[in-house]
Formats: C-alpha cells, sequence, structure tokens
C-alpha cells in the first residue's frame, strides 16, 4: 500500500513538471541586443533593432523610440504566443553629446571705412541648428583693416561649438607724403638715401613700397629727376615726380634767428577775457625763475617729462626742478611726454615710468600726448590707424588715474594723421596771428619764440582757452 502512495506521488510530480516547463515554454519574452543603452538625443532609433530573439510575436508601442528628451526613459513590448501576453520594459538613457551646428554664410564680410554693420548683420552671417550664439570682435568700422569674429554656439546641455570669420574693413585711402624729396640738395660725394629727404605714411599699412625710377649720381655734379610710386597693401598707390640736385659748392652757414615774441606783446595780441596765457617748457630753458615769470603775466605751464623710446623713458633733466618750481609758484601745471614709442607694450612701460617720476603731484592741466616724428615717419613702421591706437592707450591710462588727456599736434597732421580731434581735448600748434585750423582745440600754442621774464632761452608761448 505504501509503495502504490509513493509511486503516485511520484507521478504527480513528475506531471506537475511536465506542465511547468510546458507553461515555461509558452511563456512570452524578451532578449534585448542591449541593456539599458545610451542613445543620442534626436538621433533616430528603431525599437526592433534592439530585440534580439523573443519567445512570441514583439509589437512595439511606436516603430521608433523617442529621444526627444535628455535623461532615462521607459519604453513598451507586447510579447504574444498562443493565448499568453505579456508587457516588458525596455530602459535606455538619452543624452546630449553632440555640439550644436555652426553656418557660417560667408567667410569674409566687406565695407567701406566709416559704413559701420550693426550687430545684427554680423551675427546673421552665422546660423546655428540649436543654442545660444554668442558673437566676440573688436571691429571697428572707422579704421581699415581685417577684423576676426568669433562665434560660439552653446545648447542646453553645455555643448559648444566655435567657428570664425573675418569683416574686411576695405582700405580706400592712399598713402600720405609729408615730404616729397623735392629739391633735395647732396654734396658730391655723399650718399643718397631716399629716406633722408622723404617722409611718408599709410593709414592701414604700418610699411608703404616706395619705388624710385631714375638714379642720382652723387660722384657727377648735375640736377637728376626721379619718379616715385608708393603703395600700399591695398593697392593705393600715390606718385609723383621730384628733382634732386648734387653739388660740389660748399653750403652757405644759416643765419642764427634771434628774432623774439615778447611776452608783453604777446599779452596785448591775446589777452583777454576767457583765456589764459602760458609757456610749454623743457630742460632747453634753461634754470627757470618761476616767480619772476609769474609776475610778468605768466598763468600756467606744461612741461615735459622726458622722451620715451622703446619703454624706456629718459626723464627730462629739468623736470623735477621745473615741478617744483611752477607749484612753488603757485602756477597751474601740465605734464606732456615726446614719444617715440611705435607699440602699445612699449607705451605702457613708459608711461608707467612716467607716473612714478610723477609721483603723488597733483595737476591742475592734462596729461599730453606729444607724438611729433613725421619727419621720417616711415622708419617707425606703424600706420596711422595703430598710431591712433596708441593715442586711445595713452588717454585711457590717464584717465584711469585720474587725469585728463590731450593731444598735441599741428594743424596739418591733426587733420591728415589724428582721428580723435573731436572726442578729446586738443593743443593746437599753429604759428601764426590766427588758427586757421577748424577742429576744436583747448589750447593754441602761438609761437615758439617768447621771450619771458624768468626764462633764460626762448620759449613756446600758448593760450589756454577757459569758456
Amino acid at each position: 500500500m505504501k509503495k502504490n502512495v509513493k509511486l503516485a506521488a511520484g507521478i504527480a510530480v513528475l506531471l506537475i513538471a511536465v506542465l511547468a516547463g510546458g507553461v515555461l515554454l509558452l511563456r512570452p519574452s524578451i532578449h534585448f541586443t542591449q541593456q539599458h543603452p545610451v542613445l543620442e538625443r534626436t538621433e533616430s532609433y528603431r525599437a526592433l533593432d534592439y530585440v534580439g530573439r523573443a519567445n512570441g510575436t514583439v509589437a512595439p508601442e511606436t516603430e521608433m523610440l523617442d529621444t526627444e528628451e535628455v535623461g532615462e526613459q521607459s519604453f513598451h513590448y507586447k510579447v504574444k504566443k498562443w493565448i499568453f501576453e505579456r508587457d516588458i520594459v525596455f530602459t535606455y538613457t538619452v543624452e546630449d553629446t553632440i555640439p550644436p551646428q555652426i553656418a557660417l554664410l560667408r567667410e569674409v564680410l566687406f565695407c567701406d571705412p566709416g559704413v559701420a554693420l550693426s550687430e545684427e548683420e554680423i551675427r546673421a552671417n552665422a546660423e546655428i541648428n540649436e543654442g545660444t550664439l554668442t558673437v566676440e570682435t573688436d571691429y571697428e568700422a572707422e579704421f581699415s583693416g581685417t577684423y576676426p569674429v568669433k562665434v560660439r554656439a552653446e545648447d542646453d546641455s553645455g555643448n559648444v561649438s566655435e567657428a570664425s570669420f573675418n569683416i574686411v574693413v576695405r582700405d580706400t585711402e592712399a598713402p600720405v607724403v609729408f615730404r616729397s624729396g623735392n629739391g633735395a640738395v647732396f654734396q658730391v660725394g655723399e650718399e643718397f638715401d631716399a629716406n633722408a629727404i622723404m617722409s611718408y605714411g599709410d593709414n592701414a599699412d604700418p610699411r608703404p613700397v616706395l619705388e624710385l625710377s631714375g638714379k642720382v649720381d652723387t660722384s657727377e655734379p648735375g640736377e637728376y629727376s626721379l619718379y616715385a610710386v608708393l603703395t600700399d597693401a591695398s593697392g593705393n598707390v600715390t606718385d609723383w615726380e621730384l628733382n634732386v640736385t648734387v653739388t660740389d659748392e660748399e653750403p652757405e652757414p644759416s643765419e642764427p634767428d634771434d628774432s623774439y615774441y615778447a611776452f608783453e606783446e604777446f599779452r596785448a595780441d591775446h589777452g583777454g577775457p576767457g583765456r589764459k596765457l602760458g609757456i610749454d617748457i623743457s630742460n632747453w630753458q634753461g634754470d627757470i625763475d618761476f616767480r619772476a615769470a609769474k609776475a610778468a603775466g605768466c598763468e600756467f605751464v606744461i612741461i615735459r617729462v622726458g622722451y620715451s623710446f622703446q619703454g624706456e623713458l629718459t626723464v627730462d633733466k629739468r623736470f623735477h626742478q621745473n615741478l617744483d618750481g611752477a607749484k612753488a609758484a603757485g602756477l597751474p601745471v601740465g605734464i606732456y611726454l615726446f614719444c617715440y614709442d611705435n607699440n602699445e607694450e612699449d607705451l605702457r612701460k613708459s608711461l608707467e615710468q612716467v607716473y612714478q617720476e610723477l609721483g603723488d603731484t597733483a595737476l591742475e592741466l592734462p596729461v599730453v600726448f606729444d607724438w611729433e616724428n613725421f619727419g621720417n615717419y616711415q622708419e617707425y613702421e606703424v600706420s596711422f590707424q595703430q598710431l591712433n591706437h596708441l593715442y586711445d592707450v595713452f588717454a585711457k591710462d590717464a584717465e584711469s588715474r585720474g587725469y585728463q588727456a590731450m593731444l598735441y599736434g599741428s594743424k596739418y597732421y591733426l587733420q591728415s594723421v589724428w582721428n580723435h580731434t573731436d572726442t578729446r581735448p586738443v593743443w593746437l600748434a599753429q604759428y601764426a596771428s590766427r588758427p586757421t585750423y577748424n577742429g576744436p582745440y583747448e589750447i593754441w600754442q602761438v609761437s615758439e619764440k617768447g621771450k619771458l621774464d624768468g626764462v633764460p632761452e626762448r620759449v613756446d608761448l600758448d593760450i589756454l582757452y577757459t569758456d
């Protein structure tokens, strides 16, 4: 009896196992090709591509996996076999690792000087498929040249793309000739040097090219004709004819000019309301008695701090003596720097030395930028645009230290070289009975032949307009 019961129980267990195995064989299932894959946002992925093998018929909820949203996502598959059906969840992560795309409409944007491109026009040259666009450039419409533009696109996931293009402000201005060389005289045996008799520059090109046709033979006296062609990097041309004389006659010594302009006469000619009369000085005026000068009618002084070249300041030998003397006499004081620096780095080095020399001395009048080395301008290899930038550096540096900046220049160079004459104070040098310069100016340097009590040598005479 017991044996029969055990046999029946074994048979039952076997039947249950057989039935369970049959159920397992009939149970719908999916084996995926990847478990929790990482997918790229907005890319296309077919749902069935992730089904490796299945026990039953698979029906995805949609044909494509949804990759619009970044983060963990769930997707449902229905699997059916015979009368059995299951819902199986597939998980995956969506990430955004592809940076935005930047398409430049043009590699170069051209414009004419003074015709400014708006920010919207510059931005419109770069199109992006997503994200935020930022633009960086130092473009200045008034100056000829090539200006790089950097564009940057960043999407919400922090992916970044960068691109660049150029804005070219066309250079339509021909080089400027300050001295043509016409009428130059060489002694027999003297070496002919065009740079010694010519001076020229260009608004945008620091090194315009000079070509001379003809020959000067300094071994033979005579008249020699030359033809000069000056070309800048943009192909703008200035040309002229010039005659050069070679002579074996000794040059006649020039008569010394002993004429002067007495301060009393200067005051009679130019004194009056709304103006003050003063002088600008350097070591060349000798030891000055400022109290005597003030008693004679001098009302202000502008003092040379020195001259700078290649980032080194050579301090005027009498700068501190003049500064202390003028202050002690109660005269309003300004200073000027005679500058030979031709790049920003050197100028900044020179300025640090200038203000070290000045110390904490208060100034009632401006700090003046005096760059007047136009006699052989081409040797400095600096365009007019670069020269104007140097004055910008000078002025901003002075203003950052609490001083007012001023530009010194003669009428010709204020009109042909400098671009800041309407926005910053000007000290005009024009030796005439009345100025013909039409721009604004706050100081007029009337004469270089002034004679004033207390000043041993001839001195420059100036008018400061107070109204």
